[in-house]
């Protein structure tokens, strides 16, 4: 027996040794969730409950409750850690989504991109090129699809993601800074930007940042529509009505697409998951 705690909620919960790697609903929250794997480098949460709680669990599904055992769960997180950025399906697919909007409307990030890459006489930063493309081409591919992600596709989209942030963060946070006439305590918030840029790119080089940072839950249709629009609306306010940055602007969207949809899905988590199932 497996037993892990809901990531979203933290119900705690108890499934069978052959479940692992299979998906059900957490019986709280109804998010989807997947029974942690064992793999040679990442052991199963625990097994080693109770022989009487055994029993009495011998007949439950994929995925039950296990409040009567308080002391033996333990958090089933992808990758632990404060500083520790975590992606899912929509957040990925929602980059990929916006990156692709504003280069298709945005001179400024187009003329940008092209002088960047240019800039090296190294096929070095071509061939990152190419990686964070197959990262974004695979981040939409993934929205469609209940396929498992391998670890080298994780990989490759935690590539994208990572150096998504850390440019675009790095990218607005130089534009504040010259575009800021006064120098004062307002400017610790670019700054920040520009030392949280840096921190994902160094821990993407030093493996503290890696596949485990890429969660195995699959979006569904209601998450998706809702999260396109959400996106959508913030960045017609950001990129027209107020002419932001193209980096500022993707930064902005990208507060949503980390963090707000959570909380979205935490007040309705009638929108999750039922869905994932049904379309295997």
């Amino acid at each position: 027996m497996i037993r892990f705690k809901c990531i979203y909620c933290g119900q705690r919960i108890l499934a069978p040794d052959n479940g692992v790697g299979k998906k059900g609903h957490c019986p709280k929250c109804q998010h989807d969730l997947r029974v942690p794997k064992t793999t040679k480098d990442r052991p199963a949460i625990s097994v080693d409950i109770p022989e009487k709680l055994q029993k009495a669990k011998e007949t439950i599904a994929i995925l039950s409750t296990a409040q009567d055992s308080p002391d033996d769960a333990e958090l089933y997180q992808e990758k632990a850690g404060w500083f520790i950025p975590t992606y899912d399906e929509l957040s990925l697919f929602l980059m990929a989504a916006i990156l692709i909007l504003l280069y298709a409307v945005n001179v400024t990030m187009r003329e940008q991109i092209y002088k960047g890459i240019t800039a090296f006489n190294d096929g070095r930063v071509y061939i990152m090129a190419i990686i964070f493309l197959c990262g974004m081409g695979l981040s939409i591919y993934h929205i469609f699809t209940t396929r498992e992600k391998s670890d080298f596709e994780k990989k490759v989209m935690l590539f994208f993601a990572v150096l998504a942030n850390a440019i675009t963060g790095i990218a607005a946070g130089v534009h504040v800074i010259k575009s800021t006439d006064t120098h004062n305590w307002l400017l610790v918030f670019p700054l920040w930007n520009i030392i949280n840029g840096v921190l994902l790119l160094l821990m993407l080089r030093g493996k503290i940042i890696d596949e485990r940072c890429i969660s195995d839950r699959d979006a569904t249709i209601q998450e998706v529509i809702i999260g396109l629009i959400a996106v959508l609306v913030i960045f017609v306010f950001c990129n027209y009505v107020f002419n932001l940055h193209w980096a500022i602007t993707f930064s902005i969207c990208i507060v949503y697409t980390t963090s707000f949809d959570k909380a979205l899905q935490s007040v309705f988590p009638g929108i999750m998951s039922k869905n994932a199932d049904q379309s295997q």
